[in-house]
């Protein structure tokens, strides 16, 4: 019954609903800060929990994406989203200018640092553009 009930899309079964979890914004950013992959950038816990110094709060080691998602919500609530945010792009800057500097020791890996600097400066924009939408909006999440 269980196959059954999750190819049949129009089914309301309680326990199908139960299954089913809607991916937020939220957790689609929180994704791409953990996944170097997507990022192109690779945050580790000691890098998050230099960040939650810029915010003022000590994060605990756990799990990246925790990590990330407890520094939002203590920047949200210190008022220091943007001080934050600022800090992700340094960040990314820092590791950019690294790859650039392994493309200019070692030319020949540019196919390859191209790729990364590529998706870092993706994410970059993709921060750029929350702090913009947060400035905009940082009076109504009051």
């Amino acid at each position: 019954m269980d196959d059954k009930l999750k190819t049949n899309p129009f089914m309301t079964n309680l326990k199908y609903l139960q299954e089913f979890k809607e991916e937020t914004e939220f957790d689609r950013i929180l994704k791409l800060l953990t996944v170097p992959g997507k990022c192109g950038v690779f945050f580790s816990r000691k890098d998050i929990q230099k960040l939650g110094k810029v915010v003022g709060v000590e994060v605990p080691v756990r799990e990246r994406k925790e990590m990330f998602k407890d520094l939002f919500i203590y920047a949200k609530q210190m008022d220091k989203m943007m001080d934050f945010l600022d800090e992700i792009i340094s960040f990314i800057d820092y590791k950019i200018s690294q790859y650039k500097e392994v493309e200019d020791n070692f030319p020949k890996s540019s196919t390859i640092t191209q790729q990364w600097i590529n998706k870092a400066n993706k994410t970059k924009k993709v921060i750029e553009t929350m702090k913009q939408e947060y400035d905009v909006l940082k009076d109504i999440y009051k």
